[in-house]
Parts: structure tokens; sequence; C-alpha cells
């Protein structure tokens, strides 16, 4: 099973490939590749893990606490007329999306929206991406030794 850092960015794009404005989820790596125009509106996800063994137990049965940091970028083609006004809609819909953390993973602590980014423009292989970044927090509880286990499914 892969790591819940996975399984978490998993459901997100799975999430947000159901959103009609959404024309493709990806992982942030795919700034690296070309994007054709039926890519877009796109948003490309990356999640951020922080963690720390919670006190007591032994060495492989400590429970550990994950805490994530989902960063969505919302994008367009840079010369998309009214771009800030699309992404904003976009951003909005998105949120919506996201508003429960019942992806399907087990359980997934503390959800919480963060804010959202200024409009901002990345190179990609295209040439470049305005986006926004929407950003969620949240927990999920593992093993030390079971990083690919939700402990409370």
């Amino acid at each position: 099973m892969p790591h819940v850092r996975t399984q978490l960015r998993n459901a997100i794009k799975t999430r947000l490939s159901t959103v009609p404005s959404v024309k493709g989820a990806y992982n942030m790596t795919r700034h690296a590749r070309d994007f054709q125009a039926d890519n877009y509106p796109a948003a490309l996800i990356a999640v951020t893990e922080a963690s720390s063994p919670n006190p007591g137990g032994f060495i492989g049965e400590r429970p550990v606490t994950r805490r994530y940091k989902i960063d969505i970028q919302v994008g367009v083609e840079e010369d998309t007329v009214d771009a800030e006004d699309i992404i904003d809609a976009v951003c909005v819909d998105v949120e919506k999306a996201l508003t429960k953390p019942d992806f399907g993973i087990g359980k997934v602590a503390n959800w919480a929206y963060a804010g959202t980014s200024a409009i901002d423009a990345q190179p990609t292989a295209s040439g470049l991406l305005l986006v926004e970044t929407v950003t969620y927090t949240c927990e999920i509880q593992t093993l030390d030794s079971a990083p690919d286990i939700n402990l409370h499914t």
C-alpha cells in the first residue's frame, strides 16, 4: 500500500477530477511536462508532511501524528483573458468540493482551509502558468512502523 501521504494526494486528485470546472487534476510535478489546451483550468496538488511520534510505546509500535499541508495550484495559460476571474471561479468550486475530508482513506483529522495565495506566474514546459494556490491542513495517525496504514479507518 502507498504511504498515507500518497493516499491523501491521490484522494484529493480523484475528488478534484469530479469538479466540472477543473479540466485536469495532477501532481505538482506536472509543471515539468507540456500542457495541452484542454488541460486548463488545471489543479496541481502537492502534499507536505511534518510528523512527530506520540509519547509512549515502543519503537515500531508508536503512534505518529502526521501533519499535512495540501497546496492546490489552480492554473490557466498565461494569455487567458480574465485569468483572475476564471481562477477565482474555479477556486470556489475547489473549496466546495473539499469541504469535507471524506476521502475513503480513513480518518483525516482537523481538516481545515488555510487560505489562498495571490495569483503568480509559474514556469512549465509549455510556458507560463498563472496560478493561485489554495491550501488545506490536516492530520492522519499511523504507527511509526506502518506509514502506509491510517490507524483510524
